[in-house]
């Protein structure tokens, strides 16, 4: 409790000011963000410093390795499953792809296999190895995060109620210390009260089902730190891509739902015989 606590204040502290004195759309203020990311594992260092309890069943080591890609995967697939959903109901356009029965035609992007016209082999490997990529690269900021809220608290909180009442905590924790941006229109600029208050909830209840699940099965932290890296890459990039004819709040609704029924799956799995039980 007193480490869910100290965590959302410090956030609040760190939000806050950088916020109301800097606006959210100055550099400065996404580097304090960036910040902001690494302040929960920072915490759990101190706790673990000072007490040897809070040292004992942090999930650090590499675990399982097999399910280190899985994260990436699922969120990759998300959001190409949002993209495709969205354009069969005629709600958006890709500015990077267009689609047919032989291939895509990549427009531009960050795809590390370059652009042009692709057949879906090459297709399906470029985006794979631009996922790893940068799911990677991203590391540098969700460790930050996925270190304090998978690797260490919800293994002190699965030995208090279980490991599924553990991850929907963290989910409630983890909602709680992005409220100062949420509120500020960070996530969700043109509608930040739903946003703050309906969809992100959502999102962070499905994700941390996700990431909590991975954390268990694999028995470390990082595979949850990919799948988080792989959101604010790959997925949040084909979703800020999106050429939406009507309101932002479509492609919000779908990227939510698809989230969710993903959370939804990996609490179905969590609650069957076995499902939970951790992987030493």
């Amino acid at each position: 409790m007193l480490y869910a606590i100290l965590a959302i204040a410090l956030s609040w502290c760190i939000q806050l000011p950088a916020i109301l004195l800097l606006g959210l759309d100055n550099s400065l203020t996404k580097a304090v963000f960036i910040l902001v990311m690494w302040s929960p594992t920072f915490l759990a260092l101190a706790f673990m410093t000072r007490s040897r309890a809070a040292r004992e069943g942090v999930r650090w080591r590499l675990g399982k390795l097999g399910y280190l890609p899985i994260g990436i995967g699922v969120e990759t697939m998300i959001a190409f499953a949002m993209l495709g959903i969205l354009m069969l109901a005629g709600l958006a356009t890709s500015g990077w792809f267009t689609f047919a029965a032989s291939g895509v035609s990549v427009a531009g992007g960050p795809w590390v296999l370059g652009a042009g016209f692709q057949h879906w082999p090459l297709f399906l490997l470029n985006v794979g190895a631009t996922a790893i990529i940068y799911s990677t690269i991203g590391l540098v900021a969700t460790t930050g995060e996925e270190f304090a809220w998978r690797g260490f608290l919800q293994g002190h909180l699965e030995q208090h109620c279980g490991v599924v009442a553990a991850i929907l905590w963290v989910a409630l924790i983890w909602w709680a210390w992005h409220l100062p941006g949420l509120i500020a229109g960070y996530n969700f600029p043109e509608t930040p009260l739903l946003g703050a208050l309906v969809l992100f909830p959502l999102q962070m209840l499905g994700a941390s089902l996700l990431f909590g699940w991975l954390t268990v099965r694999s028995g470390s932290f990082w595979s949850a730190a990919l799948a988080h890296a792989a959101v604010n890459s790959i997925q949040q990039g084909v979703f800020d891509d999106l050429r939406l004819s009507g309101s932002a709040l479509d492609g919000h609704l779908v990227r939510t739902a698809l989230i969710f029924v993903v959370g939804a799956i990996c609490w179905w799995r969590l609650r069957s015989p076995g499902g939970s039980s951790e992987v030493s």
